[in-house]
């Protein structure tokens, strides 16, 4: 829905929406790193086509503990949390992998862009992560929402906090990205301000 043809589907994908979704994202990978504590990747792969959305968009997410499963090389080549940048660079796996998956994914909700971090070939998609932190230090963060969600203009403080939590859950240091129990509770603060419309309205005699 989010990727698609911006049809009908995309156009019901409104802020409330995509809020909505991306707290119950948080809410359910956060109950899995309570659940699966021990283990040292709770999820592995956290992305977009993993999120299955239920009746009234209610998110739930899918293919998560198939680490145990697969062998390195194959998780590797299968699991999104093996592209994030300690994993690709050094090897290193920890539940800090998680967080920054939830960070692409609340990147791609707001903006509506595909990620390249997605992409195998390292060819296509856009790098949101670099284009939010470009944005965020020009401050020019409004620029980036995804046209459907921009026309509401009462909540557009909360979107550029919404907007900072994703960056701050794809920090290239895992020492200084958010843990999950945290990232989870700056998105449960977020909220929908009633949007007015604020076009002039001609008053007929």
């Amino acid at each position: 829905m989010i990727s698609g043809d911006r049809g009908p589907s995309h156009a019901a994908l409104d802020w409330p929406t995509r809020l909505k979704i991306i707290k119950g994202i948080a809410r359910g990978t956060g109950h899995l790193h309570h659940q699966l504590a021990s283990s040292g990747l709770p999820h592995g792969n956290l992305k977009s086509s993993n999120v299955l959305l239920g009746p009234d968009n209610e998110p739930l997410v899918a293919e998560y503990g198939f680490m145990q499963l697969l062998n390195t090389s194959n998780a590797l080549q299968v699991l999104f949390a093996y592209k994030t940048p300690e994993a690709a660079q050094y090897g290193m796996i920890s539940p800090k992998c998680d967080v920054y998956c939830l960070g692409i994914l609340i990147l791609e909700i707001l903006t509506g862009k595909f990620p390249s971090q997605y992409v195998h070939n390292g060819k296509g998609g856009t790098d949101v992560v670099e284009w939010v932190i470009s944005a965020i230090s020009e401050r020019r963060e409004v620029e980036l929402f995804d046209p459907e969600i921009a026309s509401w203009t009462n909540s557009i403080n909360e979107m550029q906090k919404l907007l900072r939590i994703g960056s701050a859950c794809t920090e290239t240091n895992p020492e200084l990205r958010l843990d999950m129990r945290e990232a989870t509770r700056r998105i449960e603060e977020i909220k929908v301000e009633e949007n007015h419309d604020e076009r002039a309205i001609e008053v007929l005699p």
